[in-house]
């Protein structure tokens, strides 16, 4: 497939903050999640509906702000609920009038249930994961899940169009080249156990939980065969892209157990195939630095939310480091106080590589940016020569 030479800009940038080369500018990467919606002025509740308006919310992102790579956006932070129309209600919650969708905490998985998530996982969501999801389900009709797989497939059509449309029409890297597991750990809290659920089992049983973990966690050298068997990632930013939770509430000793083990393969892996990581770490990741000191510069790139990022440079010179622009900047500052600060960072951070400019948060609220804002950084971050 024939690269873009904007494409093949844009793609080199990124690569070189991660390697610590010297770069023309700084990378400006996109961290928006819902905001674009509302931004827009759609109904969060009627575009993770429609998939012909969500690509107008994509297309009006890209159009109107400027970014050297873009996340998916939107609907792919919900189920999409017309999936679910004939089957029942999933635990996102809408509210239009805010502009939000909140997620409630669950437990589909039950604490008796580990060795049947280990052992018979398709019996165990058929039989019990399911019925405990959706009230109706003793009622649903092989018409009703027809329906549902169809949606789903339209969903699946939609993210693999707009990857292609970012792609060929904007000239936007891709995020991630290799698809890796999620460490275990996040499985349960995400999708399983949830927080309190997952925050007991570690204590009560641990070891069910390690086996899980265990299970669902990939080995050093698969992830390794992963990165040799397609080389070849011209329109990707990064080799691969995790993200990370469960670090939140998690102690030293079981971050010990339950995460590093997995995130240090995946980046010896890495190293080994002479590629990138990109980690993005909700919360606050300062606790675990010390874990990261050793490993070898230019391979790993960190986007960090509640940690500030000159903290993170002073301790760690060997990792990228991704964010530093402020919703608190970019919703109640000025265009110019957001020039000024995303200045600072570039001059302060990007002159030897190592920094990509991002938003520490993930931008879900309205109030989290005023477009004017946002703009204002973008045509900052495509211009500004270091």
């Amino acid at each position: 497939m024939a690269v873009s030479a904007k494409l093949e800009y844009r793609k080199k940038l990124l690569d070189d903050a991660v390697r610590f080369k010297k770069m023309e500018r700084v990378p400006h990467i996109s961290n928006f999640a819902l905001w674009p919606v509302v931004a827009y002025g759609a109904k969060l509740s009627e575009a993770c509906r429609d998939w012909d308006l969500m690509e107008q919310v994509y297309r009006w992102f890209m159009d109107e702000f400027q970014f050297d790579c873009s996340g998916m956006i939107g609907g792919f932070f919900c189920n999409p609920p017309k999936m679910l129309d004939r089957i029942g209600e999933g635990y996102n919650v809408f509210d239009d009038e805010a502009g939000t969708v909140s997620l409630e905490d669950f437990e589909l998985l039950q604490p008796d249930e580990y060795d049947e998530l280990v052992n018979d996982l398709p019996g165990l969501v058929w039989n019990k994961l399911l019925p405990r999801k959706f009230a109706n389900w003793g009622n649903v009709t092989v018409g009703d899940l027809f329906a549902a797989a169809e949606e789903f497939a339209r969903f699946g059509g939609f993210m693999e169009h707009m990857a292609q449309v970012c792609v060929d029409e904007y000239e936007l890297p891709s995020q991630a080249g290799h698809m890796i597991n999620m460490p275990g750990i996040e499985i349960l809290y995400n999708n399983l156990r949830g927080i309190k659920g997952t925050s007991l089992d570690i204590r009560r049983i641990p070891d069910k939980v390690q086996m899980v973990v265990d299970h669902y966690n990939m080995k050093p050298e698969a992830v390794y065969n992963i990165f040799m068997d397609s080389p070849t990632t011209d329109t990707y930013a990064f080799g691969t892209s995790i993200g990370s939770l469960a670090h939140n509430f998690l102690s030293i000793d079981q971050w010990d157990r339950y995460i590093w083990p997995y995130i240090s393969g995946i980046i010896d892996a890495a190293v080994k195939a002479d590629t990138t990581v990109h980690i993005f770490t909700q919360g606050v990741i300062s606790r675990f630095y010390d874990y990261f000191k050793d490993i070898p510069k230019g391979h790993v790139a960190i986007h960090v939310e509640q940690t500030d990022v000159f903290d993170f440079r002073e301790n760690l010179p060997n990792i990228c480091v991704i964010g530093g622009m402020t919703t608190k900047l970019l919703g109640s500052g000025s265009a110019k106080q957001c020039v000024d600060y995303a200045k600072f960072l570039c001059d302060e951070l990007g002159r030897d590589g190592g920094f990509i400019l991002s938003q520490e948060k993930m931008m879900s609220y309205l109030r989290d940016a005023k477009p004017e804002n946002v703009k204002a950084v973008c045509d900052f971050a495509q211009e500004y020569r270091l």
